[in-house]
């Protein structure tokens, strides 16, 4: 008898609990304190949580806006009274605004401002002095909007529409065939450009547009934030780039500032690489089991571990699938060892509006040491532990879910409503296309 097989034979049933011991002498890959200990080592640095949220110029997450989502966002927050939409008073003067046509935002390169937008309205008017009508008229006008980055007290961080530093800019009134505009009456025209510009920057002040809030996820230990905005003239996007206090390495980065897709408003663009991390990090906080008994049921005491190697897109086009690459451990009662698996999630829209996580029956054995070693000739380890596969490949989907779905993200004063409309899995990064709106609140 080939002595590799027999040692299979009786090892395995060892593996599945129905024996303690092998005949003959224990070779060092079967070692179980070695592989105790290499157990241990294995996933120390899985995890790892940093001091702060670290300022880099990589990102494993982002946010992207569309010119249709920043129209939502600046019309949404401050509901019909954006500018230009509402009485404006001027002092000695009120104005009554009215649109003539939607407001547009657009995402064009302003002068003298880098991180600027352009609102645009065509409007009527009428000017009051007191109580007593002082004329009518139309005319249009564009807004010039800074947006910027603001980190909260409370770990979250915003983006805010800075109406406290607009400017009014291509004025034109007419008002009885009376036409001011800068080319025949640019004083005229500047003075009321000055005036308007005063009165909505009172008007309105900061308006926050959206707050990025941490992760609901684990032990609420885990953080994200917006730590880099930049407009993209070229692709018609804003971008949010957002990091996290999970210990990522370098590899983990998006290329961000790429167009969405055509009446997409906004989408979430996440590194295959940071689920991985966040992933690990729930195995250590105990969302996910580490250790399970010979039953396959979780047990901080049992003789199987569990570590997560990988977590990649497969290379099967538009399959939206996850491949994972795990790690099953007997570190117990004699002839210990290791075997890798590979296995898939599939991600995909669910009916509840949501992204849907679920573990494929695909289990295939693709090496190991010491007893895991044996079990990779046959798979008699899948065979014997299928019960703590099922649970970990469970648990496991469960905690990518919520990941992918985050939507920690509010207005104040407001609600926002999400409709995801796409999801596109590739090999450097994974795209959640949305829908939203924003609702004002009650009272």
């Amino acid at each position: 008898m080939n002595i590799k097989t027999h040692l299979g034979t009786i090892c395995i049933g060892a593996l599945a609990g129905s024996l303690v011991a092998c005949p003959g002498p224990e070779p060092e890959a079967f070692d179980c304190d070695a592989q105790e200990a290499a157990f241990q080592a294995s996933f120390a640095d899985d995890g790892v949580l940093l001091p702060e949220i670290p300022d880099s110029n990589s990102f494993p997450m982002a946010l992207a806006l569309s010119e249709l989502g920043i129209n939502n966002l600046l019309t949404g927050v401050v509901g019909g009274n954006v500018p230009f939409a509402s009485d404006l008073d001027l002092g000695l003067i009120k104005i009554n605004f009215v649109p003539v046509a939607a407001p547009t935002i657009s995402i064009v390169k302003v002068p003298n401002c880098t991180k600027c937008v352009l609102f645009h309205v065509d409007f009527s008017f009428q000017i009051k002095t007191g109580d007593d009508p002082g004329g009518a008229g139309i005319g249009g006008a564009d807004v010039v909007i800074p947006l910027r980055l603001q980190q909260n007290d409370d770990g979250s961080s915003s983006l805010v529409a800075g109406y406290e530093a607009a400017r009014v800019d291509n004025m034109v009134l007419n008002a009885m065939g009376f036409e001011i505009n800068d080319i025949d009456h640019p004083n005229v025209q500047g003075l009321f450009e000055i005036l308007i510009t005063e009165g909505l920057q009172k008007q309105f002040g900061t308006t926050e547009l959206l707050r990025f809030a941490p992760w609901a996820i684990g032990g609420n230990q885990v953080k994200v934030a917006a730590r880099k905005f930049a407009i993209y003239h070229d692709t018609k996007v804003i971008v949010l780039g957002m990091q996290t206090n999970l210990d990522l390495p370098r590899s983990a980065s998006l290329q961000i500032g790429g167009a969405l897709p055509m009446g997409i408003p906004m989408e979430v663009q996440m590194h295959p690489g940071l689920l991985l991390a966040m992933s690990q990090r729930m195995i250590t906080e105990g969302e996910i089991s580490r250790n399970y008994n010979d039953k396959g049921a979780p047990d901080p005491d049992g003789l199987y571990g569990v570590t997560l190697e990988s977590m990649a897109p497969n290379n099967i086009p538009n399959s939206n699938q996850l491949e994972v690459g795990f790690r099953v451990w007997r570190t117990e009662e004699g002839y210990c060892g290791y075997a890798d698996a590979i296995t898939t999630l599939q991600l995909d829209l669910s009916e509840e509006d949501a992204i849907s996580v679920t573990p494929t029956d695909e289990l295939r054995v693709t090496g190991g040491e010491g007893i895991g070693e044996i079990a990779a000739t046959d798979q008699e380890l899948v065979n014997k532990n299928k019960n703590l596969i099922e649970t970990f490949k469970r648990d496991l989907s469960e905690q990518v879910g919520i990941t992918v779905n985050y939507k920690e993200l509010a207005v104040e004063g407001s609600t926002i409503l999400f409709d995801t409309l796409a999801l596109r899995v590739d090999r450097s990064k994974i795209n959640i296309d949305i829908d939203f709106q924003v609702v004002a609140n009650e009272g």
